[in-house]
Order: C-alpha cells, then sequence, then structure tokens
C-alpha cells in the first residue's frame, strides 16, 4: 500500500525540464486552467486537433465571457490565427518559478508591426509566423500578466 504523502510528493525543482513535450503541454494547461480560475473563468473545454485555432475555451458565466486560447512555449504570432479572435497564452520559466502572460492576438499584432521590422522577416513574410525567445521590453508592457 502507498502511503498518501508518496503519492502527493511535490516534484523537486527543474522538474519541468525532465518532462517530454506531450506532458509539459499538459502540465502548462492544468497551470494555465487553475489561474484563469482566478479572474472567474471556471468552465473550460480543452480543443483536440485544433488547425491554426484555440487549444483551450474559457468561458466565465457572470458576464457570459469567452475566451479562445492558443497555448504557446513564448511570445508567437502567426498570419493564421489572425481574424479568429484567438487569445495566446505562455509561460516564462525562471529562477525555478513559473510567469504566466496572456495577450489578445490581433491587437498586439497590429501594435507589433507597427513598432517592429518583423513584417519585413524572412519568418513573418515567407512562414507567416515570428516569435521571441523572450519578449522585448516595449511588447511585454502590452501584454497581461496572469497572477498579478
Amino acid at each position: 500500500m502507498t502511503s498518501t504523502s508518496t503519492i502527493l510528493k511535490r516534484l523537486n525543482e527543474g522538474f519541468y525540464e525532465s518532462f517530454s513535450s506531450k506532458e509539459k503541454e499538459s502540465y502548462n494547461i492544468s497551470k494555465l486552467i487553475s489561474l484563469m480560475a482566478d479572474y472567474g473563468y471556471l468552465e473550460h473545454m480543452r480543443i483536440n486537433g485544433d488547425k491554426n485555432g484555440a487549444d483551450i475555451i474559457f468561458y466565465r458565466s457572470m458576464d457570459c465571457a469567452v475566451l479562445k486560447v492558443q497555448l504557446k512555449g513564448r511570445l508567437t504570432f502567426k498570419k493564421s490565427y489572425q481574424c479568429k479572435e484567438l487569445f495566446v497564452a505562455y509561460p516564462v520559466h525562471k529562477n525555478n518559478k513559473i510567469s504566466w502572460y496572456i495577450y489578445d492576438h490581433d491587437n498586439l499584432l497590429n501594435y507589433v508591426l507597427r513598432e517592429t521590422d518583423i513584417s519585413n522577416t524572412s519568418s513573418w513574410a515567407v512562414k507567416g509566423s515570428y516569435s521571441w525567445p523572450s519578449a522585448p521590453s516595449h511588447i511585454l508592457s502590452q501584454i497581461t500578466k496572469l497572477g498579478e
């Protein structure tokens, strides 16, 4: 028989890096669901097999707000996400802590296209996507940090 303390043992620091990509995705979605509850989004539905759309849909009953959220590993823009009313959420792992950010894809993309030169890059022009390993400060200031 296994004791409760063994089953519920917290993972050690650095555990996230040992996860497979599928485990990381499951972990990140679980964390995001928990955070969104703090904003009143108590209902959610995971979308399997999305094609350039939402990974998860959140619903807040008090005002009938619906958020279609694409989960990414970092600040990302895609032409295929345009005009779909998508939000993008991504975690930042630093010093064994995770901070979460969420943004309206189209609104922030309009800002980024005005304020940067991504439209001149082959990544955007040819591949239809652009991302940063870490968000530049002037863009980060336009993004909502969850949990604050």
